[in-house]
């Protein structure tokens, strides 16, 4: 990957977002490995602490709290980061969160929060650093965006309504913007990953699903190394692990059958604690909306009247 030219002696700058656990700390640490710079997201303030000062060891590292469901501040805290940093050459937008219930199970605060931290925080924070991402590439360095996506954003299994749909979204919007700006230089990714060992698939709620994480996920750094990758092999869209790539195969040849197949199994790894949807409690009185039946037809007029 070519170092910007616009900043001779100084190490390229990464902004990881997720970056306390998981997929985002092996992504962390993979790029320091690398020599680059990083500023570390999340919203958990004592760990970013802990592995910025890891990092350190290899290059300069940055911990910055920051709760990304909190869209507002998204455009303010990028500022403070490229003014206390300079410009990113590599954003990856690892984020992300999922509350396993259906649909009717969430509130309409919940599925906003899942819509706001799966899709509208990374487009907002890559809003705000995409134009220094500009600015580095017309200095001769080769910026990349790296959307962490999902597996579930394909297929939409059970308890992923809100979730699926926010990833869905970012798949759309990354290959939008390779089209818009990578003839100007910027690289655009979507990694999909399926089970990967973090807190995110481990819900003792759901016995079937555990075992099945437990079962067929890969770990963190895999999934880090086949991310991080993409800085070397850059290409649009990266399954992880590869074989997920046949479920494309399946949904272009056999698309209702895949989705039944991904329904009926992801199912049952929800029973058999399935949440029930709320019960429906009608407005108060005074909050009541009236509708007004509506004529089926207009005004009956006779036909030597619409003759005239």
């Amino acid at each position: 990957m070519p170092e910007p030219r616009a900043s001779a002696g100084i190490s390229p700058l990464a902004v990881v977002t997720g970056a306390s656990s998981g997929i985002g700390e092996a992504v962390a640490r993979l790029l320091a490995r690398r020599g680059m710079r990083t500023v570390l997201i999340a919203r958990s303030a004592e760990p970013l602490r802990r592995l910025a000062k890891e990092l350190a060891s290899f290059a300069p590292s940055a911990a910055f709290p920051l709760d990304l469901a909190d869209v507002d501040a998204i455009e303010t805290a990028a500022a403070e980061i490229v003014s206390a940093h300079g410009n990113a050459l590599v954003l990856i937008n690892n984020a992300g969160y999922n509350d396993f219930k259906p649909f009717l199970s969430l509130s309409p605060a919940e599925h906003e929060r899942l819509l706001d931290v799966n899709y509208v925080a990374p487009a907002r924070l890559l809003r705000a650093l995409l134009p220094g991402m500009l600015d580095q590439a017309r200095a001769g360095a080769t910026p990349h965006v790296i959307n962490v996506s999902s597996m579930s954003s394909k297929v939409g299994p059970w308890g992923h309504a809100a979730y699926a749909a926010a990833k869905s979204a970012l798949n759309t919007l990354t290959h939008a913007l390779d089209t818009e700006y990578s003839p100007a230089g910027v690289r655009f990714s979507v990694a999909y990953p399926g089970l990967v060992r973090t807190p995110f698939f481990d819900r003792g709620e759901y016995p079937r699903l555990l075992d099945k994480f437990r079962r067929d996920s890969i770990s963190p750094e895999q999934a880090a190394r086949a991310i991080v990758g993409l800085l070397d092999h850059p290409r649009l869209d990266l399954c992880i692990p590869g074989h997920y790539r046949l479920l494309d195969v399946l949904r272009a040849f056999a698309p209702t059958w895949t989705h039944r197949t991904v329904s009926r199994k992801s199912r049952l790894d929800a029973t058999p604690h399935e949440t029930s949807p709320p019960a429906y409690q009608a407005p108060a009185s005074d909050d009541r909306v009236v509708f007004t039946r509506l004529p089926a037809r207009g005004p009956q007029t006779s036909r030597a009247d619409r003759e005239r």
